[in-house]
C-alpha cells in the first residue's frame, strides 16, 4: 500500500500518543473508557465559543441539551447525535462542536444524550436518537420559540444515527443531515480502508470490533439495515447532505460509498474529504487547525442546503 499522507499537525498527535504509551482504549472497562474519551477532548478540543447559550433538556426517553445562538426565534432545529461507537462520548465530549455549529448556523441546537452500551444494546440509541427528533419536532416550551423544521447531524456512531433518523422520518421529514466520518458498515469489512488504515491512527479495527460486541451482540443485527445502512437500497426521498471523511479513517470507503449511493438517488449531496487528517477531527479541533477550518466548511454547506 502506498504510504498514506498525514499532514504535520495529525503527525504530531500520533507521534506523542505512541510515546506515551498505555493500554488500548480497547482494552479498557467501559466507565474507563469514557473517562479517556473525555480527557481526549478536554486536551484536544477547541474552547467553548462564548456567543452560544445552553441549557439541559429533560427528553422523551433520554436527556437532551439546547443551544441557542441568541435569542430564540421561530426555525428549523439542528438534532445532534454524538459519535463514540455506541459505547463512549455523551454531551459534554461534544458540547464545543454543538456550540460551533449553533453559531456558525445561527439555529437551534439539540443534542441527544442517548444510552449506551453494553448497559443498553442495539436499538437502544436508535430508538432514543428517533423518540428525541419526534419530541423536538412537537416544539416543546424548552425551546423557547416555534420549531419550523428539523435538520439531523452526528459524527461516527452518531453520523450512523442520523442517517437512521433521517430515513425513518420519511420524505419531507428532515430538511437536511450533516455526516461526519458516518459508520455506516458494521460488518468488519476486510478490504479498502477498514483494512489498509486498522491501526496506528486512534480509531482502530480492535476499538471498532470492540464496539460492534458492545452495541451489536446480536450478529446478525450488525449487517442489518439500521447498523450498516450502506450495505442496504438507499431510502428515496432522502434530504440534501452534507458529508464529510477523514483520508486516514479506517471508516473512509464506507463514507464515501455512501455519499455515492445517495448521489445516484439524485439527491444534493456535498463531499469533503480532510486529507492528512483522522477519525475524531471534529471534536480534536484545537489540535487541528485544519480540521477546525474543514469543519466550519462543512457547516457552511450544511445549514446552505436547508430550504430557506
Amino acid at each position: 500500500m502506498e504510504q498514506p499522507f498525514i499532514l504535520p499537525e495529525v503527525a504530531a498527535v500520533l507521534a506523542a500518543g505512541a510515546e506515551q504509551g498505555g493500554p488500548h482504549l480497547a482494552d479498557l472497562s467501559a466507565a474507563d473508557m469514557r473517562t479517556t474519551y473525555q480527557q481526549m477532548g478536554a486536551a484536544f478540543d477547541a474552547p467553548l465559543e462564548p456567543s452560544v447559550r445552553w441549557t439541559d433538556v429533560d427528553g422523551a426517553s433520554c436527556p437532551l441539551r439546547a443551544y441557542f445562538p441568541g435569542e430564540a426565534k421561530a426555525g428549523p432545529v439542528i438534532l445532534y447525535m454524538h459519535g463514540g461507537g455506541w459505547v463512549i462520548g455523551d454531551l459534554e465530549t461534544h458540547h464545543p462542536l454543538c456550540a460551533m455549529i449553533a453559531a456558525e448556523t445561527g439555529l437551534r441546537v439539540v443534542a441527544v444524550d442517548y444510552r449506551l452500551a453494553p448497559e443498553h444494546p442495539f436499538p437502544a440509541a436508535h430508538d432514543d436518537c428517533l423518540a428525541a427528533a419526534r419530541f423536538v419536532l412537537a416544539g416543546p416550551s424548552a425551546l423557547e420559540a416555534p420549531v419550523t423544521g428539523l435538520a439531523v447531524a452526528g459524527d461516527s456512531a452518531g453520523g450512523n444515527l442520523a442517517f437512521y433518523v433521517a430515513s425513518a422520518m420519511g420524505p419531507g421529514g428532515v430538511l437536511a443531515q450533516l455526516l461526519i466520518y458516518p459508520w455506516v458498515d458494521c460488518t468488519s469489512p476486510d478490504h479498502g480502508s477498514y483494512q489498509d488504515l486498522a491501526e496506528g491512527y486512534i480509531l482502530d479495527r480492535k476499538l471498532l470490533d470492540r464496539f460492534v460486541a458492545d452495541y451489536l451482540p446480536e450478529a446478525a443485527d450488525a449487517g442489518g439495515t439500521a447498523a450498516s445502512p450502506v450495505l442496504h437500497p438507499i431510502p428515496a426521498g432522502l434530504p440534501p447532505t452534507v458529508l464529510v471523511t477523514a483520508g486516514l479513517d479506517p471508516l473512509r470507503d464506507q463514507g464515501r460509498a455512501l455519499a455515492a449511493g445517495i448521489a445516484q438517488q439524485g439527491i444534493e449531496v456535498h463531499f469533503i474529504e480532510a486529507k492528512g487528517l483522522i477519525h475524531g477531527l471534529a471534536t480534536m479541533r484545537a489540535a487541528f487547525p485544519t480540521a477546525d477550518h474543514i469543519m466550519r466548511r462543512a457547516v457552511a454547506a450544511f445549514a446552505s442546503s436547508m430550504p430557506s
